[in-house]
């Protein structure tokens, strides 16, 4: 359910810069283009209650996936001679795309029960992140090959096709109308005031919005590369699709963990780890070998990030109930607050003090969280053994 998502995502973050660049935009607006075609990542929370309605879910990611399909062949098509347009093509048919991740969310949390939601989360982000590296590179080597209307034609196949699998979901018809919208509608605000409001959510919510885990990093490598004597190649090279590679794998690592733990746990170690390379980073020599592993450490233990935080997610989530895809988006999009700011953060880490500044920064986020978890787990844990119940870590810590 991912890949039309994720190599939609893949499409914008590889081959469109490259293309950009070919036909004439110098690279400060290729930056803000990419900015903008990103801009649904933060906001799409706002339309995603279009897909609890109406339709099945498994119904709306065909149609959602191959409507931003038609929507991406014809941006491919008119890039070259009409780059503009084509980027408000691009930014639409990401804003349909992105509905299909609400569908998949909500799926997860109509078809399994607790622990099966922990292991299908790091399931869905890695096989996203495989299709935004693999998907991504697959079809900036064929723009470089073949005509424009045939890559057009084997983009939009590789969006929509995967989004069939869908149907084979067991889904029961939606019983809301046109007639009981308003009672749908007071429902779903009832099941959204429970989430996000709700004690028991506190914990979830707030380390969704903490900085651990955003790998915010990633988008400034490429810029200490210099600073590490790294050239043009090594950046494409682990920057590019070995890092999709890496943070793919770690998402799949994360799979390994015991459902049973709790995801907020898990989250914050893997943050912890991630801290290690930024730590390591921090004092290593600034030499390409230093470079290459510090770099391939975050990349991979980013991936474990991405699919706990998946599973925060969904815990959060809970049953799906009428309004599982908005409230997805809903915290989704919380969990897309701390990139931004970190991002911001460091960048002026970067200017102020050097290309150490950016890991130590990174490092520190993960570093503050992981420490106010463990003190969180010593106070439940010594009310539980106060109480005379033996604790147990692996079980989900209530407040």
């Amino acid at each position: 359910m991912p890949l039309p998502y994720g190599i939609f995502l893949g499409y914008l973050q590889t081959a469109l810069p490259w293309l950009l660049r070919q036909v004439g935009y110098p690279v400060d607006q290729i930056g803000s283009l990419e900015a903008l075609v990103l801009a649904p990542m933060a906001l799409y929370f706002l339309w995603s209650p279009l897909v609890d309605f109406w339709l099945r879910r498994r119904t709306w990611i065909v149609i959602l996936a191959s409507l931003s399909a038609v929507m991406l062949a014809t941006a491919i098509l008119l890039l070259e001679r009409h780059p503009a347009l084509a980027t408000w093509m691009l930014l639409a048919g990401f804003a349909v795309n992105l509905l299909t991740t609400c569908c998949s969310g909500a799926l997860i949390a109509l078809t399994q029960d607790e622990t099966g939601r922990a292991k299908a989360a790091a399931w869905m982000q890695g096989g996203m992140l495989a299709a935004q590296a693999l998907g991504g590179a697959l079809l900036l080597y064929l723009s470089r090959r073949l005509s424009t209307p045939v890559t057009a034609v084997v983009a939009a196949a590789l969006v929509a096709a995967p989004a069939l699998v869908a149907l084979t979901i067991r889904e029961q018809v939606p019983h809301s109308s046109t007639k009981d919208i308003w009672q749908t509608c007071r429902t779903m605000g009832r099941e959204v005031r429970a989430t996000l409001f709700a004690w028991k959510s506190l914990p979830a919510i707030l380390i969704l919005m903490s900085p651990v885990g955003t790998a915010a990093a990633q988008s400034l490598f490429a810029a200490m590369a210099r600073e590490y004597h790294v050239g043009e190649q090594g950046v494409l090279l682990l920057n590019g699709i070995l890092g999709g590679v890496l943070t793919m794998l770690g998402a799949f690592a994360a799979v390994v963990v015991p459902a049973q733990w709790d995801r907020r746990i898990a989250y914050a170690g893997a943050g912890l780890a991630c801290a290690v390379s930024g730590v390591f980073l921090v004092f290593a020599p600034m030499t390409p070998m230093a470079y290459y592993a510090g770099v391939a450490v975050y990349m991979f233990t980013c991936g474990a990030c991405y699919a706990f935080f998946l599973g925060v997610v969904m815990m959060a989530l809970g049953e799906a109930g009428k309004s599982g895809s908005s409230r997805y988006a809903i915290l989704v999009s919380l969990g897309n607050l701390p990139v931004v700011y970190m991002t911001k953060i460091e960048g002026v880490g970067y200017g102020l003090f050097g290309a150490r500044a950016v890991p130590a920064l990174d490092a520190a986020g993960n570093l503050l969280v992981a420490i106010a978890v463990a003190l969180w787990i010593a106070v439940v844990v010594t009310r539980k053994g106060r109480k005379g119940k033996a604790p147990i870590l692996s079980e989900n810590l209530g407040l």
